[in-house]
């Protein structure tokens, strides 16, 4: 049976797959979740400002997940999925443990080496979608309506940007507004992921396949960097439309029937 790591991104924790990891489950797949440093379970950590510095407590909790799975870590190549800043982090995996991964597969990622910082985090996509969601809680506020979306706005904000589809859904602002209540990222170490994901270079994998996956209404990081990443691994470039930054929770579907071509 293949094993899949998911890698979640920037200040996000496995939570946020929002049921995804479930669905990849039900086909035939051993699906282990992991959290960054600083993230998740992981909360209490400092997030290292070296992309390099994030792999061994990845590493321990795939150990662990296999472990208990009655697996030999030693006896399983797995295949790293990562989203945004966590294809910067299976990449970055592969190229210190080259034996243990079998594949890589990135989701609207990108690298320094190959896109230029505004390409890579769309600041003004950002300000839009918190001018949106201001305006949208100032709208609801003067018709005296009650709408949960103005006390989430921060949330709404973050889901507005990385969702083409769900960025108004007031379930999902809902139910990833009490994952934060729980538990949620300190602004520092959002900073040292934000810094560590800035100066991420990509690294030559000659014997490890990479597969990309781009989004192309996605209005974090632009398509291009995708693009430019297929190019440099010399590999198929699979691309989601009517999808944004956030492909797992936008185009469950497409994306898991794309995953499972890739690793079969």
């Amino acid at each position: 049976m293949t094993t899949l790591v998911l890698l979640r991104g920037l200040m996000r924790d496995s939570r946020h797959w929002y049921g995804f990891d479930q669905r990849l489950a039900q086909q035939a797949v051993n699906v282990i979740s992991v959290d960054l440093p600083g993230n998740g379970l992981l909360v209490n950590q400092p997030s290292p400002g070296k992309m390099q510095d994030y792999c061994d407590a990845v590493w321990q909790q795939i150990d662990a997940a296999l472990l208990k799975q009655s697996m030999l870590p030693s006896q399983v190549k797995v295949v790293l999925v990562g989203l945004s800043m966590g294809g910067m982090l299976a990449l970055t995996m592969a190229a210190q443990c080259r034996s243990r991964v079998k594949h890589v597969v990135l989701i609207n990622s990108s690298a320094a080496n190959l896109s230029p910082w505004y390409k890579r985090f769309q600041y003004l996509g950002l300000m839009r979608s918190l001018v949106a969601v201001l305006a949208r809680a100032l709208r609801v506020s003067l018709s005296n309506q009650v709408d949960n979306d103005k006390s989430h706005w921060l949330e709404a904000t973050v889901l507005d940007f990385t969702s083409r589809h769900l960025g108004q859904s007031i379930e999902v602002i809902n139910a990833w507004s009490l994952l934060r209540l729980q538990c949620h990222t300190s602004f520092i170490n959002g900073l040292r992921q934000l810094y560590a994901s800035a100066r991420f270079h990509s690294p030559i994998l000659n014997d490890i396949p990479v597969s990309v996956i781009v989004a192309n209404q996605d209005k974090l990081a632009h398509p291009k960097c995708s693009e430019q990443l297929a190019v440099f691994y010399q590999t198929q470039l699979h691309k989601i439309d009517d999808c944004g930054h956030d492909a797992s929770l936008d185009q469950p579907q497409q994306l898991q029937q794309l995953l499972l071509d890739i690793i079969h």
